[in-house]
């Protein structure tokens, strides 16, 4: 049988000082990718979205990578209608382009190869001036 004796307090607290000479470090190597503009504008959002307000997409974290593509996947989301089937010309990479463009335009179908299938319509993001289709915010839509 073991004894109920209680442990001896140096193990104890070289376990707490451990703990927090660990805690110490890994707040520390936090702190140095720390970047305090983007910390004050979540923790702004955070409040904001705490006391009820509506968040417009382009300002949320969702965007991330590019805050301008929420204004054009709203404007093609605007000006197609839900059977549509819409090939978004952006950038492959990061393929959270190609993702965001599903979610938000469902239930409309998304296509990002124009040579797969006929599209309804073609949507190209930051597209060159001149482009074919009807210029939208961000880019151009073209009706086919």
């Amino acid at each position: 049988m073991r004894s109920s004796s209680p442990r001896p307090r140096s193990g104890l607290s070289f376990r707490r000082t451990a703990a927090a000479a660990l805690l110490a470090i890994v707040g520390i190597a936090l702190a140095t990718s720390l970047k305090p503009r983007e910390f004050a504008r979540r923790a702004d959002l955070l409040v904001r979205a705490l006391r009820g307000e509506t968040i417009p997409s382009g300002q949320g974290t969702r965007y991330w990578f590019d805050p301008a593509y929420a204004e054009f996947l709203e404007e093609v989301r605007r000006r197609t209608p839900e059977d549509a089937r819409v090939v978004i010309l952006a950038p492959r990479v990061p393929d959270t382009y190609a993702y965001l463009a599903v979610y938000v335009l469902a239930p409309r179908r998304v296509l990002t190869d124009p040579g797969s299938g006929e599209p309804g319509f073609v949507a190209s993001y930051r597209s060159a001036p001149g482009a074919r289709g009807e210029p939208i915010t961000q880019g151009t839509l073209e009706r086919r």
